[in-house]
């Protein structure tokens, strides 16, 4: 064989070696390779099914609470089944449900409101036009009475009054209901005559019952302080109401009023305050329902006694924003005891010294006053009011007329009404207030919206006097506006 024909064959045989070394590398990783990727597909094989298991027990559990909280799910959810998608399809119905649902919602708080405000607006119009008359007959009734009445004629005008202050209380309860359900009543915290006040009620609630022929008394513990500080109108509101339901509802019988000073510390003194009655009582099952606004005890009783069923919503109301509570203890044909403790501030012995007398000196001393008002009757009354108390009158009709009278001739004050035709009370007195800050205007009106005391001082008056207007009330602030405006 020729040299040439054995390198041939050492390549050959070279090239068979090489290849049968390739072969048995390749091999050698091939088996590497697939022993590695069997075993990271059984650990990747491993972690699918464990999170399998997982998202399984994770729609199980979402199913089961869904089913929990919504038992009708059942039909759109098919149990047994780990369907992710009829889980996610029912969510998403009940998604879209809740959210017609709020916005529903939304819708009706709107309606709500407007409807209360609708409500407030007519409440406001309805008390305008029915306090501007009654201010008439109460205080031309106040003249009469003043004007040494023939005997029957006091019977008659006391008739009057009565039935006037009932009317006014029908009024004032919704108007108050009305507030507080707003959440706009606010408290006076002021120095009052505590026992003085306590009498005055006393007095007034005396007639109502001597007409039913009860027996009426009060007992005030002595060592209680004179002087208190806290709201004296709304005391003697609670009083008033929890007095006159007991005269209602007792006949020939007694009611008692007590205050007991239960503790006193320095500066605060706690009274137990309790009004009881040997009435009708009230059955156990309705100690609840008596105290829910319009609210009575059974239809009968509104038949026969008559009332808003206010009386006792506004009391418990009221003595929550005192920080207190009324309670009730009752038997039916045996009467009733209506109690509440109240903590008050109560004032020293030199407070007590400077504190004003209750005399109202009835001399205005020719102090010249405008009276703005443009309903006849109401003239009428003020301008009689106001002579008695030694006064030079002058009347302007409306707004524009006061005005012009204001620029012209000089008044020791203003008595404003607020609503008249031409020219309201509020635009009068911006107007005045262009040229003259110096003479005060006591606002007189017949409205009682939330936000009247506000517009009355933003537009420059002073005070202001509701209709029907205690005739007292009245003097007591002219004779404040004048003396503060001659310092």
């Amino acid at each position: 064989m020729g040299v040439g024909e054995d390198e041939n064959l050492s390549r050959f045989i070279q090239a068979v070696s090489d290849a049968y070394y390739a072969f048995d590398r390749d091999k050698q990783l091939s088996e590497h390779a697939f022993q590695v990727s069997e075993k990271d597909y059984l650990d990747i094989y491993a972690r699918l099914k464990a999170e399998i298991d997982i998202r399984n027990q994770s729609i199980k559990k979402l199913k089961e609470s869904i089913w929990i909280m919504e038992p009708d799910a059942n039909a759109g959810i098919i149990p047994g089944e780990n369907n992710l998608l009829d889980v996610i399809g029912y969510l998403n119905e009940q998604i879209s449900k809740r959210k017609a649902a709020e916005q529903a919602l939304i819708v009706a708080r709107e309606l709500a409101e407007k409807a209360n405000q609708a409500k407030s607006e007519f409440l406001s119009v309805m008390s305008h036009e029915i306090r501007t008359p009654l201010n008439a007959v109460i205080g031309l009734g106040h003249i009469l009475y003043m004007q040494n009445p023939r005997p029957d004629q006091l019977n008659n005008l006391q008739v009057l009054r009565s039935s006037a202050d009932n009317l006014l209380s029908l009024i004032n309860d919704i108007l108050d209901f009305n507030k507080i359900d707003a959440g706009k009543l606010e408290l006076d915290n002021s120095l009052f005559d505590l026992k003085t006040t306590v009498q005055d009620i006393f007095q007034a609630i005396s007639i109502k019952a001597s007409e039913r022929g009860n027996e009426i008394s009060v007992h005030i513990d002595p060592s209680i302080p004179h002087q208190v500080l806290g709201d004296a109108h709304r005391l003697m509101q609670v009083l008033n109401n929890l007095l006159s339901n007991a005269v209602k509802f007792t006949t020939r019988g007694k009611v008692r009023l007590t205050l007991q000073l239960e503790k006193i510390t320095a500066g605060k003194c706690s009274i137990l305050f309790s009004v009881s009655d040997t009435g009708i009582g009230i059955h156990k099952d309705k100690l609840d329902h008596i105290f829910n606004p319009f609210s009575q005890a059974s239809s009968s009783i509104t038949r026969e006694f008559g009332g808003t069923g206010l009386g006792l919503a506004i009391t418990a109301d009221l003595l929550r924003l005192m920080n207190s509570e009324i309670k009730v203890d009752t038997e039916v044909g045996k009467g009733s005891n209506f109690y509440f403790n109240l903590e008050l501030a109560y004032a020293t012995e030199i407070e007590e010294k400077i504190n004003p007398s209750n005399y109202i000196e009835e001399d205005l001393g020719q102090a010249k006053i405008l009276l703005v008002e443009d309903t006849p009757f109401n003239i009428l009354f003020t301008t009689q009011l106001l002579e008695g108390w030694n006064t030079i009158i002058d009347v302007a009709e409306n707004g524009a007329i006061a005005v012009e009278k204001i620029l012209t001739q000089s008044y020791d004050l203003v008595i404003m009404d607020l609503h008249m035709p031409v020219m309201d009370g509020y635009t009068a007195t911006r107007k005045i207030r262009e040229f003259n800050q110096h003479t005060p205007i006591i606002a007189l009106t017949a409205s009682t919206t939330i936000d009247i005391e506000q517009k009355i001082f933003e537009a420059g008056m002073q005070d202001f006097v509701t209709k029907p207007f205690n005739p007292d009330d009245l003097l007591v602030k002219i004779q404040a506006s004048i003396a503060a405006s001659q310092k």
